[in-house]
């Protein structure tokens, strides 16, 4: 038997650092929204063990987070089945959508598909947190505040309809760096208290209000990322010139989202930015 499942990328639509744990870890506040832009993940009974192919792109050991989701979810039912798992990769690496996230979250989804769902999309859930942070967000998907790490969920409500054209150029940003220049910034959140709520966000989306969705998007990470990383700004400003409504960066990024009112807008958008080799998609939220 095999099943295929969506792995589906994911754009914060507000994001701030609001404090440093004990541990070194963040915390953040985020709006999370999934998106249409997908990889895939195919999963098939076997005989033995965990394979993976990857066609290359990515290695197919431990250091993959597809066979470490399989091996979290077979640590929590106490037993295995052999499995050899396929991943096709559509969503670009390391910039700040959660691709790596979104395909584990797939493998659970695929995994407890075959074991006849075992488990309920909560306790998938918290299986994914043992893997990484944005894994429990994008095993539920949609819309959702997430706070601490990533891993406290709150769903939402979205009724704004709108065209999303994801855009990637130049080279990768290092998390753990964007985050040490934060700290530089705020001394270490010792003394932070940040300016910004994600209630004007949450309202609007609830109520369907586009301009009042737009104009509260916000990314913490903007103001680090953006003087070392010219491409971003550059994205932003022909993303606007194509008649987006608003645009920021995803996490840390690079990658750059333009939300459209306007369909054919976004994806003349899409077209103009592949015509000039860049990485563009011209996606829906989901």
């Amino acid at each position: 038997m095999t099943v295929k499942v969506l792995a589906n990328a994911k754009i914060n639509l507000y994001l701030d650092v609001i404090g440093r744990r004990k541990d070194g870890y963040h915390e953040i506040e985020s709006v999370m929204q999934t998106l249409s832009l997908a990889d895939t993940v195919s999963a098939t009974c076997t005989g033995e063990g965990i394979t993976l192919d990857t066609g290359g792109v990515l290695p197919a050991d431990d250091s993959n987070l597809v066979v470490r989701a399989a091996r979290a979810y077979f640590a929590a039912t106490k037993q295995s089945f052999g499995v050899h798992l396929q991943l096709h990769k559509v969503i670009p690496m390391a910039a700040g959508l959660g691709g790596g996230s979104a395909d584990a979250a797939a493998t659970l989804k695929a995994l407890n598909m075959l074991d006849r769902d075992r488990f309920t999309p909560s306790e998938l859930a918290a299986i994914g947190a043992t893997v990484g942070a944005d894994v429990p967000f994008l095993v539920l998907g949609g819309t959702a505040l997430c706070r601490g790490i990533g891993d406290e969920i709150t769903p939402l409500i979205n009724r704004v309809k709108a065209s999303v054209v994801v855009a990637v150029d130049g080279e990768g940003v290092s998390t753990p760096w964007a985050f040490a220049e934060l700290d530089k910034r705020y001394n270490g959140f010792a003394d932070f208290r940040s300016e910004r709520t994600p209630s004007p966000l949450i309202a609007a989306l609830e109520k369907g209000d586009f301009s009042s969705t737009v104009s509260a998007l916000f990314n913490r990470f903007e103001a680090i990322v953006e003087p070392q990383r010219p491409a971003v700004s550059e994205l932003k400003r022909e993303l606007y010139r194509y008649g987006a409504n608003a645009v920021q960066m995803s996490g840390s990024g690079p990658a750059v989202f333009g939300i459209f009112a306007d369909e054919a807008a976004a994806q003349r958008a899409t077209d103009y930015l592949k015509n000039c080799g860049v990485r563009a998609y011209h996606s829906k939220m989901l």
